[in-house]
């Protein structure tokens, strides 16, 4: 009589799922070409096969991040080639979502953790659901204090802002700082932030830091005090609108046409002056909000910058293209695009601690094994496929 390649007892137990192995086999995939992070670092793998984990990581997978595979095995990890070797997964982890070759190959039952970009990825959430996979999409992550350190928004936008102004500053052909020489005085660079979410506050940070003379807008009034607690100059139509802009998430709400008006006619008179614009404003399932118009565009002196961080959402700018570098009346506007890949070493390194914050949030640690609360807020927030159904609120 032949015995199971691996024991396992499924169980359930109110609402608690326990998945008890003799091996919680763990497999780390490669992302494509144009994504430079990986989902894992070796020092993530030590901790998971500490939490009783059998992990495994593509070929390559961490090249692109300075991990190599030697790195990796001496840190406890084996390596595999073939993406259908995650036939033998119980937890499949990535930085974005899986292709169609890869769901094909995933067993039921199976547990994918990673970016799903659920609100623009029908299809990969059907096929999800129909092969039996447990999804989690970590940037649905809950805004509460317990999450925080599963947040991968919040660790991977706080290096996006930052490179954003590097990369400005790259293409600025002036200095950033004020400089008192012989031959007279360089007056600092202005630099415009839209959005004081976790990217523009780093951005509004990394400009100061620069020795520029910063500005930022957003619609919460309670971003006022966290960028004037920065070094930087609020610029918002103070209305009665604005005291309800911000949803019980923490994100900013999509406001009114009257309000919209009065915005753009405070931000036209101040983008005008400007140096550089770091755009980061978003709004979680919807297209990105216009801030700049083309007209404002051509209202900045020739040599400006104009960074737009929600490129890939549609942008800020109305004149920017995710991947492209327009030039438009003399002033470049980029449509960012993968901006955390050109800092990956470190994104992998904050992204995958946030993975295993979640995995320790799914295993005991005293039996070695899979222990889900369905309850619990975290798991609830960010739970999209289970039991063959797409299950998240705001999804299905």
């Amino acid at each position: 009589m032949g015995v199971c390649w691996y024991c396992c007892c499924i169980g359930f137990d109110g609402n608690f799922f326990n998945l008890n192995f003799k091996f919680m086999r763990a497999y780390i995939l490669k992302e494509s070409e144009s994504e430079l992070r990986v989902s894992a670092s070796p020092d993530s793998v030590k901790k998971m096969v500490e939490l009783g984990i059998s992990v495994n990581i593509q070929t390559s997978a961490g090249q692109n991040s300075n991990f190599s595979d030697e790195n990796y095995k001496a840190n406890g990890a084996k390596i595999f080639n073939n993406t259908s070797e995650i036939s033998n997964a119980d937890i499949i982890i990535k930085v974005n979502k899986p292709t169609d070759d890869e769901i094909s190959s995933m067993k039921e039952g199976s547990l994918f953790i990673g970016s799903l970009d659920p609100y623009n990825s029908r299809e990969t959430l059907n096929k999800l659901r129909d092969k039996g996979v447990t999804s989690f999409a970590m940037e649905l992550m809950p805004r509460i204090t317990r999450a925080q350190s599963m947040d991968i928004l919040s660790s991977q936008s706080n290096l996006a802002g930052y490179k954003a102004v590097i990369d400005a500053t790259y293409l600025f052909n002036k200095a950033m700082p004020m400089m008192m020489t012989a031959a007279g005085t360089i007056a600092p660079a202005k630099v415009m932030v839209f959005g004081a979410g976790v990217a523009g506050l780093q951005a509004i940070a990394t400009a100061k830091r620069l020795g520029a003379i910063v500005s930022a807008t957003d619609v919460r009034m309670a971003a006022k005090e966290q960028v004037e607690s920065l070094g930087g100059k609020f610029v918002m139509v103070e209305d009665d609108e604005t005291q309800d802009a911000e949803t019980s998430g923490g994100y900013a709400k999509e406001m009114s046409d009257e309000f919209k008006a009065k915005q753009a006619k405070l931000i036209s008179d101040t983008l005008a002056a400007q140096d550089i614009a770091i755009c980061t404003a978003l709004i979680p399932g919807k297209k990105a909000p216009i801030l700049i118009s083309e007209e404002q565009v051509k209202s900045m002196k020739p040599g400006s910058i104009i960074i737009d961080l929600a490129a890939e959402s549609g942008g800020n700018c109305e004149c920017s293209e995710a991947g492209e570098t327009k030039e438009v009346g003399g002033v470049h506007v980029v449509g960012s695009k993968d901006i955390t890949s050109t800092i990956s070493e470190d994104a992998s390194a904050l992204f995958s601690k946030n993975i295993l914050n979640f995995l320790t949030l799914l295993i005991d640690s005293e039996s070695k094994s899979i222990s889900i609360d369905w309850d619990d807020e975290i798991i609830q927030g960010i739970l999209v496929t289970k039991n063959n159904e797409i299950v998240h609120k705001e999804l299905s």
